[in-house]
């Protein structure tokens, strides 16, 4: 009757306290050494903290900050950072030792976004929420897409700090903007003009999308067997005059059906197999992707960089394709069009010069005969 008696734990402090002690038994298990403790971290803190402890609570805390998918960082109010969790690391670059103590605002804000700073600053002093799409700065000067949500942190009424939280959304955007690139190329296929203005049209679509100030069209024809440059934009060289298929990096990508990443380690294999040389001004990085009607491979779409400072990976390689698609399907409906033109101004041609004689007979009058006549 004598004994104390404890007070059972609310459902929701005993999940708390589960999940926290089996958190801190993995982590107390994966950083044991040889001579480390055998008992079990759950154990140590079912004896040492209530569920309910500050203790506990704070420590759970912590772990839902570090384990949380955003990157969190917590500033006080003068902007210096003051905690980050893994994933700030993750995606910024900056570790603890770097980011501690800094601004927030001269660690990762771009230089240009100063003004929002300070209204987000004067919506979080009025205590304030605020959610947004903008951009921050990588360690490398890297620039991410990211969604901001930040709250001040209040005690008492007074706000003594500021959480912030940053989602990376740089993927979410490169595929929204690929997405309305493809659509404005659909668009433009069927408003511009001539071949000349869609070519020019798609290349600006692209240079929004990665680096493409150098950039070509390639197309092949099996009838007169060369191999022209309908558009061509180049730091290095002019635009070609029509040739014969050789072994430049166009015709191996036209022979293989196949985007190339040309690099130059996989250029120096290339040429060292007699696969490939090199014809115009050497570039750092090659990326061609072929233009297909069906199985069959008519051009190549190329983009080139002239400076280690721009490379291209994966993801220009994956941009280009979905690009060449889209083209090669114009590019092929752009051609249909202009050979229907054709045949229909050489139907009219043949027309007007036909001249029908008494008894039905059809005669063809020639052009110098209707100018002869004042026709």
């Amino acid at each position: 009757m004598g004994d104390n008696i404890t007070r059972p734990a609310k459902s929701a402090e005993l999940s708390r306290a589960k999940f926290l002690r089996e958190a801190l038994h993995r982590r107390t298990h994966a950083l044991s050494g040889p001579g480390a403790s055998t008992t079990p971290a759950s154990e140590v803190v079912a004896s040492s903290f209530a569920p309910d402890s500050p203790e506990l609570q704070r420590a759970y805390l912590e772990q839902l900050v570090e384990c949380a998918p955003e990157a969190i960082s917590i500033v006080d109010p003068e902007h210096r950072i003051t905690r980050l969790n893994g994933e700030f690391t993750r995606i910024f670059g900056f570790g603890p030792a770097e980011a501690l103590g800094q601004r927030v605002d001269s660690l990762i804000v771009p230089p240009d976004r100063s003004a929002e700073t300070r209204w987000i600053t004067e919506l979080l002093v009025k205590g304030q929420k605020v959610v947004l799409e903008t951009k921050r700065q990588r360690k490398d000067g890297a620039l991410l897409d990211v969604f901001i949500s930040a709250a001040p942190i209040v005690i008492d009424g007074k706000q003594v700090a500021m959480c912030i939280l940053y989602r990376d959304i740089s993927e979410q955007k490169r595929t929204e903007a690929l997405n309305s690139g493809l659509y404005r190329i659909t668009q433009k296929a069927g408003s511009a003009g001539d071949l000349q203005q869609f070519h020019a049209a798609v290349h600006g679509i692209v240079g929004e999308l990665m680096f493409a100030r150098n950039f070509y069209v390639a197309v092949y024809d099996p009838l007169t067997q060369f191999l022209s440059f309908p558009y061509f934009e180049d730091e290095e060289d002019s635009r070609p005059a029509p040739k014969k298929l050789g072994k430049g990096l166009t015709e191996y990508v036209l022979r293989s059906g196949e985007p190339l990443l040309c690099t130059p380690e996989v250029f120096d294999g290339l040429v060292a197999r007699g696969e490939v040389e090199l014809i115009g001004a050497p570039s750092v990085d090659w990326l061609g992707v072929p233009l297909k009607a069906g199985n069959n491979t008519f051009g190549v779409l190329v983009v080139q960089s002239y400076s280690g400072n721009v490379r291209f990976g994966e993801k220009e390689k994956e941009i280009l394709t979905f690009v060449s698609q889209q083209l090669a399907s114009a590019i092929e409906h752009k051609r249909n069009e202009e050979a229907l033109r054709r045949s229909e101004a050489r139907y009219r041609s043949l027309v007007r010069h036909l001249s029908v004689q008494p008894g039905g007979q059809i005669f063809r009058r020639e052009p110098c005969v209707d100018h002869n006549a004042g026709l």
